[in-house]
């Protein structure tokens, strides 16, 4: 299997054969400033990518007529590369009669990952330029849990190296440096369910270059600020999804202080981590090469009409068959951020949820976010509580031992009840509840489906509301419907009748149904990749 990338910097190609990488054999194009200019890369790519086919076969042992398919990167990616590669790739398939698939990029790099870490069935943090996103296996094909909600973390390096001077790929250069950071300066950390946001840390960060900080703790705390939040929501997804293994993967998966937090977060979860061998994080055509054979062994044929570039491809549009999915023994009363503990307040059935330290985030950051959040779960349950919303009933905070006693309520997720049940009652339940909560400016701030409890009657009520905010605009309230959107896209193969119910709940309560959906449409139109 020849596969030939070329989505943004770097034409690559690469062969397996079944067992293992033959070959793979790269050129990357290196601005003398500045970011990548997509026509000048491509430029970069239509002059090497005939030597690095050669070269990839001459290490191989091989020519063109041992190969029995050729595989090329589709997209998402800038177009004039993507235009290369695929141009290159159709040449070699009809010269040589071969069958053609186009790769999703993503796809390339989840299976050349598992392909030589072991994972079976991962939770995969995709950290790269222009992508971050929280990745697994549901109903056929990947899924995206999570992602950025403007640009990607490798982007957020690269911008901030460059306002340093520091050239084109600035990742590796801000690394070095943040080993010798001594100061964690404030960062903003934007968190939303499992998506997350680095253009206010792009901004703040340009501040602190211009107050003339030194660029050692400039480049440490980008980094355990941003870091902290991709391995925060991979958490998150790890216990939303039951599963017991994390690949990550991407160009950023190069970073020793990210695969070190990644680790340290799986160790303490009591998961399995594998690590993208680290030549194989960057874009590289052997990646192709396996996802074209899966693809291929799996069935999946491509007449050449169907091989054009498509620049805003997702990974949840592709069929992935081949993936065996494996269910994890379960988190029995465990979060990504808390453990809950049963008992007695003052014979009443109650738990205690406490909020417990993250060994992988920097101790100052790590106490702030658990104290912050602590009090403003306290404070969103009471203002719910006060206007007749279903929640837990609040008894007591402990600040100093950031924990919460609460009512025990004996319900089920409502991801666990819609594996069981149609759901549509309680969709509109649930809708008319939001819409309740979204009147008095209050928001969730991560409305996925393991933070709405599902009674034996049907009844609805809103846990952990940590994330909120107490004066919700209208970005607030549209990101909440976006999260249980994208949950319930990524869970449920009848995800669009379920959210119908939902927002035709959400209109009936008073809610302004077509204001969040214009606003909704505005979120996705800001991401890279759609």
């Amino acid at each position: 299997m020849l596969g030939i990338e070329g989505t943004a910097h770097t034409v690559s190609a690469g062969i397996v054969d079944g067992e293992r990488v033959l070959s793979n054999v790269s050129s990357t194009y290196r601005p003398e400033r500045g970011g990548i200019h997509p026509r000048e890369a491509s430029i970069h790519h239509f002059e090497n990518v005939t030597r690095v086919v050669k070269e990839a076969l001459s290490a191989a042992s091989l020519t063109m007529n041992d190969i029995d398919l050729v595989a090329f990167s589709q997209g998402p990616g800038l177009g004039p590369c993507l235009r290369v590669v695929s141009t290159a790739a159709r040449a070699l398939a009809l010269k040589y009669r071969l069958p053609l698939l186009g790769v999703n990029h993503p796809l390339g790099h989840i299976e050349i990952g598992r392909k030589l870490s072991g994972a079976s069935d991962p939770v995969m943090l995709y950290v790269s330029g222009g992508n971050t996103q929280v990745i697994a296996h549901r109903y056929g094909r990947y899924r995206v849990f999570g992602e950025t909600m403007d640009i990607g973390v490798g982007n957020l390096l690269d911008k901030v190296a460059r306002d340093m001077g520091i050239p084109f790929p600035g990742g590796p250069e801000i690394e070095r440096l943040a080993r010798d950071g001594r100061k964690l300066l404030h960062l903003p950390y934007s968190v939303k369910g499992m998506d997350t946001s680095f253009s206010g840390m792009y901004t703040a960060t340009l501040r602190h270059i211009r107050k003339g900080e030194r660029r050692e703790d400039i480049a440490f705390s980008i980094q355990e600020t941003a870091f902290s939040m991709l391995v925060e929501v991979l958490e998150r997804a790890l216990y939303v999804l039951d599963k017991e293994e994390i690949l990550l993967a991407g160009g950023v998966a190069l970073n020793s202080r990210l695969r070190e937090m990644v680790s340290s977060m799986a160790r303490d979860a009591g998961v399995r981590a594998y690590m993208t061998d680290p030549k194989y994080c960057m874009d590289n055509g052997a990646m192709i090469a396996q996802a074209g054979l899966l693809m291929f062994t799996s069935g999946i044929r491509q007449r050449l009409e169907e091989t054009g570039i498509q620049q805003r491809q997702r990974i949840d549009s592709v069929p992935a068959p081949w993936v065996a999915e494996v269910q994890g023994s379960g988190f029995s009363m465990v979060g990504a951020e808390s453990r809950i503990e049963v008992l007695r307040f003052f014979s009443r059935e109650a738990i205690t949820k406490r909020r417990l330290p993250k060994g992988y985030r920097e101790a100052g950051l790590d106490t702030a976010l658990r104290r912050e959040r602590t009090r403003n779960e306290a404070s969103i349950l009471l203002r719910l509580m006060e206007n007749g919303l279903p929640v837990p009933v609040l008894y007591d905070v402990d600040m100093e031992a950031l924990s919460l006693t609460m009512e025990r309520l004996h319900a089920v997720t409502l991801r666990e009840y819609l594996m069981a049940h149609e759901g549509s009652a309680v969709m509109e339940a649930l809708g008319s509840l939001v819409a309740r909560m979204h009147s008095l400016g209050v928001s969730h701030g991560d409305l996925t489906t393991n933070n709405v409890l599902v009674g034996a009657e049907g009844q609805v009520w809103l846990i952990d509301p940590s994330m909120g905010s107490l004066a919700a605009g209208a970005e607030d309230t549209a990101t909440d419907v976006f999260l249980l959107y994208e949950c319930l896209r990524s869970q449920h193969p009848e995800h669009q009748s379920l959210f119908s119910m939902f927002m035709e709940g959400y209109r009936k309560a008073g809610g302004d149904a077509q204001g969040v959906m214009r606003k909704i449409e505005e979120i996705e139109g800001r991401r890279r990749y759609v």
